[in-house]
């Protein structure tokens, strides 16, 4: 079963500032991940609900 993670809106300006000053477009990104445009979107949302398997990639690929 999927885990899923609530994510506080720190979590996700967190990620979208890292995603950004590594030079990132959302495209970028999802091509780096596997992940969609829509889901690395998601992820940078307030209050966002998402699965743990997609926060792991985007995390390890902003490393």
């Amino acid at each position: 079963m999927d885990q899923t993670v609530k994510k506080l809106s720190s979590s996700a300006a967190s990620r979208r500032a890292t995603r950004l000053a590594k030079g990132y477009s959302f495209e970028e990104l999802a091509v780096a991940t596997g992940l969609t445009v829509a889901e690395i979107a998601a992820a940078e949302e307030d209050d966002a609900v998402l699965p743990k398997h997609h926060v792991e990639r985007i995390e390890h690929a902003l490393r």
